[in-house]
């Protein structure tokens, strides 16, 4: 087993010889369109490369063997044109698809676009990573899913900017080819500056450079912004603050207020103008909660929900093809809506159905694909890896939920055509919640995600023994020779326990372990509380008393041990006072019973 990430459709060993690839290899790089991308990465994957650059022809190909090679022997193997015409034969068209050989001569990767050439040079980047020399191979390999996608939470803690442009890269090493980005208050808003975060805010110099990065890696950005619900971060502010349906609806804006649709449509206007050439805009308009409870939406929709919910998402609708976009729309505001209403709907708009739980992801998604493919309505699909699950104080996912998610989606995706897949990590419930957890920690469920899209029929049962050995360098010799047997949903309960196996990320499996021991000291089989129960049905009983003291003060130096660890190894990934954020709501209640019952009690750690 070869650990690639994406799993590739079509290996096969060869008889010959490995190739060794030289400190300055012979790189010629054929394309029928100039693509100055494949050119960088060429040069940054072959640092001491002698160049070279062919244009014309048909498709795109590399050549990488050695500069002392004959130059009679490297004409006499087959011509690019050749090859060309069987790598389109074994390819059928499909886009983003490669054809790699490699042979003790040299390698060669062809493809029918330049996206598909870069596929292809990632898996060789991964082949050299693995083998000291790459052995005779012949790799035929395409994706599945049109649309990769991956998700930026920008709402409550994030990433420093720099590791955003780094995580676009790592995204496309493993062939995912779109970012969502939801930036709610982190957007450099200038009609709205009063919208923008203070501190946090992502400079336009800063957004600029993210969208360069994105292209060079042919990844597509698609901008999200809530336009319905969710809009916390907007009608907090006291002049916005009548906009909201009702006084309790801290996020749900009102539809039959004029300036609810002018707010919206300048909001939009000023992410579009900043993404010229993202194909879609995500209008958001999930869970609004309070639609059509005050008194003019009931009047005015008859107090049908989905009648003033699909009115007031057509005039977003409208606004975005007017501007040559896409509109996407999270579908769950719709999920019972009666056919009667729902015929209303705009047909140039995208659904995208989000299900992030339950044993029967087959069925509900079927069932709501179509429903909305009967009315001319395209779907997208949206599993997570990382959301609510039952607990807002998320160290890192609770993967056996994310995996079952995962893998029921791929499924489904694959028997409906679903072509595009986006894994959904939330940094939390909503901007007035608590964060979930770190970005950092969500590498595992993101790069299953990234399998399954490329490859609906990898084998999920080597994920965890593939991503150990491509992520961390670890061989499933030693993984295994170590722990015994593990399985996919087992990571965050292993990788802590094999740190000194990792030799790469391993600031990533430094931070599961910090989280691991947080969870440790604060486990809920020892939660203080009982032993204060005691205590209260035994009071000035000494044993009782004992009891108490012990299991307090050893919970207490086991989390004021992790604390400054946590806080510095959350400082490489987030700005200080970010980290400081995420660390104080873990500690927050702990802190709070100190300062009250604790205290009041008279528990100290020097008795």
């Amino acid at each position: 087993m070869i650990a690639f990430i994406p799993q590739v459709k079509q290996l096969s060993f060869l008889p010959g010889d490995s190739f060794h690839l030289p400190q300055e290899p012979r790189v010629t790089l054929m394309m029928e369109r100039a693509d100055p991308r494949l050119e960088l990465h060429c040069r940054r994957l072959f640092p001491g490369l002698v160049f070279s650059e062919k244009l014309g022809g048909e498709g795109y190909a590399i050549r990488i063997d050695s500069v002392d090679r004959d130059q009679e022997d490297s004409a006499a193997r087959q011509d690019h044109a050749g090859i060309m015409e069987e790598t389109a034969r074994l390819l059928s068209g499909k886009r983003e698809g490669y054809h790699l050989q490699a042979d003790g001569t040299g390698i060669i990767i062809q493809a029918l676009d330049s996206a598909g050439l870069f596929y292809g040079l990632q898996t060789l980047l991964q082949l050299v990573e693995l083998y000291e020399a790459i052995p005779a191979v012949e790799i035929v390999d395409w994706p599945d899913t049109a649309l990769r996608c991956m998700n930026y939470d920008l709402r409550q803690t994030y990433s420093k900017p720099e590791l955003l442009h780094a995580y676009l890269a790592d995204a496309a090493r493993y062939k995912i080819n779109s970012v969502l980005i939801e930036y709610e208050d982190k957007f450099p808003f200038e009609a709205y500056p009063d919208l923008a975060h203070p501190k946090h805010a992502i400079e336009a110099e800063q957004l600029e450079q993210l969208k360069q990065t994105a292209f060079l890696y042919f990844i597509e950005i698609i901008p999200l912004q809530q336009s319905f619900g969710h809009l916390e971060y907007v009608l907090r502010h006291e002049n916005y603050k009548h906009l909201r349906e009702t006084e309790k609806s801290t996020g749900e804006l009102c539809p039959s207020k004029p300036e609810s649709f002018e707010l919206i449509k300048g909001l939009l206007g000023e992410i579009m103008d900043r993404h010229p050439d993202s194909r879609y805009i995500h209008l958001g308009c999930d869970e609004v909660y309070s639609l059509c409870e005050c008194p003019d939406c009931q009047e005015r929709f008859e107090g049908v929900r989905e009648r003033a919910f699909i009115s007031f998402l057509n005039l977003l609708i409208d606004h975005a093809a007017s501007r040559g976009k896409t509109p996407i729309f999270w579908h769950d505001m719709l999920d019972k809506c009666p056919l009667e209403e729902l015929q209303h709907l705009d047909k140039r708009s995208v659904a995208m159905i989000w299900i992030y739980n339950g044993r029967n992801i087959d069925a509900e998604v079927s069932a709501l694909t179509a429903k909305f493919r009967e009315l001319g309505i395209r779907v997208m699909g949206a599993p997570a890896v990382r959301s609510f699950d039952g607990a807002e104080h998320q160290n890192y996912p609770v993967i056996a939920n994310r995996v079952d998610n995962l893998l029921q989606w791929n499924k489904t995706a694959d028997k409906l055509g679903i072509d595009c897949s986006v894994a959904t990590n939330w940094t939390g419930p909503f901007s007035l919640g608590v964060p979930y957890g770190v970005f950092e920690t969500t590498w595992y469920p993101m790069l299953l995600h990234a399998d399954l899209c490329w490859n609906r029929g990898s084998d999920t049962d080597t994920f965890i023994d593939r991503f150990l050995h491509q992520f961390h360098g670890i061989s499933p010799e030693v993984g295994h020779g170590k722990l015994g047997h593990y399985r996919i949903e087992d990571y965050y309960d292993i990788i802590w326990k094999l740190m000194d196996e990792v030799r790469k990320n391993r600031e990533y499996a430094e931070l599961i372990e910090i989280m691991h021991s947080f969870e440790e000291a604060t486990d809920r089989s020892r939660t203080i509380h009982k032993y204060v129960y005691r205590w209260e049905l035994y009071p000035g009983d000494q044993a009782e008393w004992r009891s108490l003291l012990n299991n307090y003060q050893r919970n207490r130096r086991g989390r004021e041990a992790v604390r400054p660890r946590m806080q510095t190894v959350l400082e490489r990934f987030q700005p200080a006072d970010m980290a400081e954020h995420f660390v104080r709501s873990r500690f927050y209640l702990h802190d709070y019973l100190e300062r009250t019952m604790y205290q009041e009690m008279g528990l100290n750690l020097d008795e």
